[in-house]
């Protein structure tokens, strides 16, 4: 890439991983309590709440009642999610194949899954950096990719409402409940829209806000006996043609890839459903994706890593309230599925991916070591 170089000028000093060598014993250190802490509680999830929500023989006969071919057809859908996340970087870095990107994707997603806060992305910044990805590149990739799916995750429960009423609302009512849900969603999905358009036809707005951030942070700051913060407005207006001169360009691709994206993945949830025994009589699949929207919407902010606990309580609440009681079962078993093909499975294709990136970068070190030589 032609501006690599100056990136990596202006950027911070890449960590000994990035460069080739041995993980440091504070980093394998961070790496195995996180893990511990995952483990606990994903422990946690199965001693403590599932029985809280349902029987654990139910869950495990639902779990029973499918076969080996759903269970594939499952997994491939997973894969084609991960592939679908990994391209909307790519599509943004014309220059980041499919392949590297998606190995930069995977190993992160392994990282965030364990390790709680932004690790996820420190981590993909690392990978990609060490592949001549620019700061400026992928900061903007980030913030294009960021935007779009928040922005996409209030949109969706509003957008499938309308749809689940145009096609005459099958299935199971709920009463007047799920109509109010629906409603409420469809006013968050206007508002939404129109706070998005409104920051983008005006720097004005986009400066106010950062300038209202910036705000509520400068009294904490104070408390520890930091400096103010002036630069927000500026960066706020900064990030906004930042962001509306990547979609000029690449809008269209990447949003074809965030939607396809939320659609998959609100698929995969409605299968594993069927998978475990509810019937489309019951939840036909426009009712579904409406309640996978709405339950999205509890899981944008992730307070445990991967978004574990939360999440499956999330799900298993939204559905739960609609369908019937005798559901419960195979909701919780569904939900437990979904989440081990959207939770469990990235940290394994993380860990091959993070391996696969070890050896690549020792081999591509090597390689500039002996043109170098050669050179001299």
């Amino acid at each position: 890439m032609a501006d690599a170089p100056e990136g990596r000028r202006r950027g911070a000093k890449l960590p000994a991983e990035a460069t080739g060598g041995r993980p440091g014993q504070g980093s394998v250190l961070l790496k195995v309590l996180s893990g511990a802490l995952s483990g606990a509680l994903i422990v946690l999830l199965f001693l403590a709440i599932v029985p809280k929500l349902t029987e654990f023989g139910s869950v495990g006969d639902s779990l029973r009642s499918m076969s080996l071919l759903t269970l594939a057809y499952l997994f491939l859908v997973a894969i084609a999610i991960r592939i679908v996340l990994a391209a909307s970087y790519s599509v943004l870095t014309p220059e980041l194949p499919l392949g590297r990107s998606l190995i930069a994707r995977e190993a992160s997603s392994a990282v965030s899954n364990i390790i709680p806060g932004p690790s996820g992305t420190a981590a993909q910044y690392a990978i990609l950096r060490s592949w001549g990805v620019s700061l400026e590149h992928f900061a903007r990739a980030t913030l294009a990719v960021s935007v779009s799916t928040d922005a996409l995750i209030f949109i969706g429960p509003g957008g499938f409402f309308v749809i689940w009423t145009l096609v005459g609302q099958p299935g199971p009512t709920g009463g007047a409940h799920v109509w109010a849900v629906g409603l409420i969603a469809v006013i968050l999905a206007a508002v939404t829209m129109l706070v998005v358009g409104a920051i983008a036809s005006s720097v004005r707005l986009a400066r106010w806000l950062g300038k209202a951030g910036q705000a509520c942070v400068n009294p904490f700051r104070r408390l520890f006996g930091k400096d103010r913060i002036t630069s927000w407005p500026d960066a706020c207006a900064d990030l906004r043609a930042d962001l509306l001169d990547t979609l000029r360009h690449d809008g269209i691709k990447l949003l074809a890839t965030v939607i396809s994206g939320y659609l998959l993945n609100g698929l995969l949830l409605v299968a594993c459903l069927y998978a475990c025994g509810i019937s489309k009589s019951q939840m036909p699949v426009t009712l579904g994706l409406m309640l996978y929207a709405i339950g999205r919407i509890a899981t944008i902010v992730q307070i445990t890593p991967g978004g574990v606990g939360i999440t499956e309580i999330a799900y298993t609440a939204v559905f739960s309230a609609v369908l019937s009681d005798s559901s419960q079962p195979a909701i919780v078993a569904g939900v437990l599925v979904y989440r081990a093909l959207t939770y469990a499975l990235p940290i394994v294709t993380g860990a091959f991916a993070y391996v696969i990136w070890r050896v690549m970068r020792r081999h591509e070190i090597h390689e500039e070591k002996l043109a170098a030589e050669a050179a001299d």
